[in-house]
C-alpha cells in the first residue's frame, strides 16, 4: 500500500493595481503589496537620514499585521516578565549580558517579548528591537536588522543623531558592508562616545523570532556576533533573543564562549501555563457574552467549564490554540456556541477553516523535514502506541539513540525526544495530522501507519520482544488493513513465543484477526482459530487461571467444530497403537471402521454449527495429518488384502459390498 501525496500547483496572477493573488493547491490568497517606490540607490542619498530610513524594516519593530502577536494578556505571563525585568534591571552587579527566552512553537514568546518593550519604554529604558517574520519579506531577512536598530536607538536616544547622521553621509555604502562593520561603526562606537560623555544606564537589543531569520548560519552568526561585541562589558548594552530552541540555536546558545554570559529562561510549566490560559479563555469568554452580537441566545452557563478545560488540555501550555480557539468563536458573523461546537468535532465545519492559523505553523514546521515518511512512522508509534508494555523508540526503530536525536531535529518545536520516548508539546497535533483537510500533504492515513506498525511488530516479536504482542493486539492490528505482506506475517506467526503472555491477549489477537479477514470464506480467520486452539490444549491447559484457558476461548469464538476434531483426531491415533491380535484382515477392518465413525461423527459435527465452519471443519479432515496416515494404511492392507485373496474370492461377494472397495478412491 503506497502512502498517497497530493499534487499541489503554484503560480501568481496579476490582480488589481497593488495586489498579486496566489494560486496554491486550489487556494486562493490575495496580497496586498504597497505601490511601486523608486528603488533607493545608496550613493545618491541626499542626506545621511533619508540614507538611514530608506534601510529601515518599518515591521519588525512597529507592525499592525495581523501575524504579529499581541502583548500578553492582564495578568497572565506575570511571573516570566518579572525574571525578565529582574533581568534588565538587576539589583546586584550584571553577571549574564545576554537573555534566551526559548519554548516550543506557539508559546507566547513574542507576546512576552512585546509585553517587555511595553514596560522598558514606559520607564524610559532605551530598547531597540526587531521581531522576524517568516512570511514577511521585509524582516525575515539579516540585512536590514542594524538600520532598524540604529533608527529606533535615535529616536530614543536623540543625543546619538548628531553622531551617526555624519557617519551615514560619510559612507553612503555603509548599509552594503558586513553585519560586524555596520554594528561596530553605527551602534557600539557611537554608544560608546556618548556612553563617556553622559554615562548610559542600560540599553537593551531586542531580537524575537531568530529562529524565523532565513539561513541558519545567518541566526547563528547573528547571536555570536552580539555576544562577541558584548563581552568585552565596557557598555551598558544588554541582548534579549527569543526563539524556539532549534537545534542550530541550541548549538550556538550552549557554546562555551556563550553560555558564561548567557541567562536562559524556558517556558515550560515551571511557569504554570495552564493557569494562565485559564484565565485568558475567562475573560474572553466573558467578554464574548457581554459583547457579542448574538449573546442573548446563549445560554447563562455557556460555556460549560468542562468544555473550558478541554481548550486548556488541548493547549498543552502553548498559548496559541486557545488563542486561534478564541478568535474563531469570536467572529460576529457566526453563533459563538456553533462556533464552539465546530472546534470540538460535534458540528461539521463546512467551509470555516477554525485552525488555520495553527496550521499553517504546523505545515511549515513539517516542511523542513527531511525523511518524511521515516519521521512519519515514528508519528504514528507515538500516537497509536498508549501503552506502557511497548519498547522504546530505540527499541521499535532499530536505530541508535543518536540518530533518532537527528532525524527528529526538525520537530524540536512541537516534540520532545527523551528517555526512548516521544511528548507531544502540542496536544492538538495529532488532531491536525489525522485530518486529511487540514493537513493535506502532511495527513497520517491511520489505516495504512497501523498496517506498516503490525508488520513492524511482528518482526519484532519474532526476534524475542514478546512483550510488543500487546501493543500489537491493542493497538494496531484493529485499526490495520490485510495486505499481502500482511497476511503472510499472520499465517507465519509462531505461537510458541507466547508461551508468557497473558491468555487474554491471545484471545483478543484471534478476535483481531477475525475482524481483519473480511474473505468469503475467512479462511485466515479459521486457520488462526486453529492453531490458537491447539496451541492452547497443548500449552496451556496447565495454567492455574480460571476459568480455565480453553473456556475463555470457547467464550468469545465458537470452536466446537475443531474440538471435535481433534477429538477425532486422538481416537485414531489411539486405535492405531492399539495390538492387533487377528491378523491383518481385522486390522483393515478396524481401520475401516475408526475411518467410517470419524466421517460419521464429522457430519453430525457439521450438521450442528454454521455452513462456513462446515467447509472449514471438512477442509481440515481431508488435510489433516492423521487422516492421510490412515488412508496410507488403508491403500497398503487393501493391495495385500487383494493379492492373496483375488483366486479364491467369488464375485458375488466383491458385489456385495462396493463402499469397501471404493472407499480408498
Amino acid at each position: 500500500m503506497e502512502r498517497q501525496h497530493i499534487t499541489t500547483t503554484n503560480s501568481m496572477v496579476q490582480g488589481e493595481k497593488g495586489t498579486n493573488i496566489s494560486i496554491h493547491g486550489g487556494h486562493f490568497t490575495q496580497h496586498n503589496q504597497p505601490p511601486p517606490v523608486a528603488v533607493h540607490k545608496c550613493y545618491d542619498a541626499k542626506d545621511g537620514f533619508s540614507h538611514l530610513q530608506a534601510h529601515v524594516a518599518t515591521t519588525a519593530f512597529d507592525s499592525a499585521q495581523q501575524g504579529d502577536a499581541p502583548k500578553c494578556h492582564p495578568n497572565t505571563r506575570q511571573a516570566v516578565q518579572d525574571d525578565i525585568m529582574n533581568w534588565i534591571l538587576p539589583t546586584v552587579m550584571r553577571i549574564q549580558w545576554m537573555l534566551w527566552l526559548n519554548g516550543a512553537a506557539g508559546a507566547g514568546k513574542s507576546a512576552i517579548a512585546r509585553s517587555i518593550v511595553a514596560l522598558c519604554l514606559a520607564r524610559n529604558i532605551p530598547i531597540a528591537r526587531f521581531f522576524f517574520f517568516r512570511t514577511d519579506t521585509t524582516r525575515n531577512d539579516i540585512q536590514p536588522v542594524i538600520a532598524t536598530l540604529v533608527h529606533q536607538l535615535i529616536q530614543q536616544i536623540p543625543d546619538l543623531l548628531e553622531i551617526v547622521i555624519p557617519k551615514i553621509q560619510s559612507d553612503p555604502l555603509i548599509f552594503t558592508k558586513s553585519l560586524k562593520t555596520q554594528l561596530q561603526y553605527l551602534v557600539f562606537d557611537p554608544l560608546r562616545q556618548l556612553h563617556r560623555n553622559s554615562p548610559l544606564r542600560v540599553v537593551v537589543l531586542l531580537f524575537d523570532g531568530i529562529d524565523e531569520c532565513s539561513g541558519h548560519n545567518n541566526q547563528t552568526d547573528l547571536v555570536r556576533l552580539i555576544s562577541n561585541f558584548l563581552s568585552t562589558r565596557d557598555l551598558p548594552i544588554i541582548a534579549f533573543f527569543s526563539s524556539r530552541t532549534e537545534n542550530q540555536l541550541q548549538q550556538v546558545f550552549h557554546s562555551h564562549e556563550i553560555s558564561t554570559n548567557l541567562h536562559q529562561l524556558a517556558l515550560d510549566n515551571h511557569y504554570l501555563p495552564d493557569a494562565d490560559i485559564r484565565i485568558f479563555l475567562d475573560d474572553k469568554f466573558k467578554h464574548i457574552k457581554e459583547t457579542h452580537p448574538f449573546k442573548r441566545h446563549l445560554a447563562a452557563n455557556w460555556p460549560d467549564p468542562a468544555h473550558v478545560e478541554e481548550i486548556i488540555d488541548k493547549s498543552s501550555g502553548q498559548f496559541i490554540y486557545a488563542s486561534v480557539v478564541i478568535n474563531f468563536v469570536s467572529s460576529s458573523r457566526n453563533h459563538p456556541a456553533q462556533q464552539l461546537d465546530i472546534i470540538r468535532g460535534l458540528r461539521p465545519a463546512g467551509n470555516s477553516t477554525p485552525f488555520a492559523q495553527l496550521d499553517a505553523l504546523y505545515k511549515h514546521i513539517f516542511s523542513e523535514v527531511q525523511n518524511i515518511d521515516h519521521v512519519f512512522l515514528i508519528l504514528a508509534w507515538a500516537m497509536f502506541e498508549t501503552s506502557g508494555y511497548s519498547p522504546r523508540l530505540y527499541e521499535f526503530s532499530g536505530m541508535k539513540d543518536d540518530d533518532l536525536c537527528v532525524l527528529l531535529a526538525d520537530l524540536t518545536s512541537i516534540i520532545v525526544y527523551e528517555n526512548g520516548n516521544i511528548a507531544f508539546l502540542h496536544a492538538s497535533l495529532p488532531d491536525f495530522l489525522l485530518d486529511r483537510t487540514r493537513s493535506q500533504d502532511y495527513y497520517l492515513d491511520k489505516k495504512f501507519w497501523c498496517t506498516q506498525l503490525s508488520i513492524h511488530y511482528f518482526c519484532l516479536i519474532s526476534n524475542g520482544m514478546d512483550y510488543a504482542f500487546h501493543s500489537l493486539v491493542d493497538h494496531f492490528l484493529p485499526s490495520a488493513e490485510l495486505t499481502a505482506e500482511l497476511r503472510e506475517h499472520v499465517h507465519t506467526f509462531n505461537y510458541d513465543v507466547l508461551q508468557g503472555i497473558d491468555y487474554s491477549l491471545i484471545i483478543d489477537y484471534v478476535t483481531a484477526i477475525e475482524m481483519l479477514d473480511c474473505g468469503a470464506d475467512r479462511e485466515l480467520y479459521y486457520s488462526q482459530l486453529d492453531r490458537a486452539t491447539r496451541y492452547t490444549l497443548e500449552h496451556r491447559m496447565d495454567d492455574s487461571e480460571e476459568p480455565k484457558p480453553i473456556s475463555k476461548l470457547q467464550e468469545y469464538h465458537n470452536i466446537s467444530a475443531i474440538l471435535a476434531q481433534i477429538k477425532s483426531e486422538k481416537a485414531v491415533k489411539l486405535a492405531l497403537r492399539q495390538p492387533n491380535d487377528s491378523g491383518p484382515d481385522s486390522e483393515v477392518r478396524g481401520v475401516l471402521h475408526i475411518f467410517r465413525r470419524i466421517f460419521k461423527r464429522g457430519e453430525s459435527v457439521v450438521g450442528s454449527v454454521a455452513d462456513n465452519e462446515a467447509v472449514a471443519v471438512k477442509r481440515a479432515e481431508i488435510r489433516g495429518g492423521k487422516i492421510k496416515v490412515i488412508l496410507r494404511r488403508i491403500f497398503k492392507f487393501g493391495r495385500k488384502k487383494n493379492a492373496a485373496v483375488s483366486s479364491n474370492r467369488p464375485a458375488a461377494e466383491a458385489a456385495a459390498s462396493p463402499r469397501d472397495r471404493t472407499l480408498p478412491k
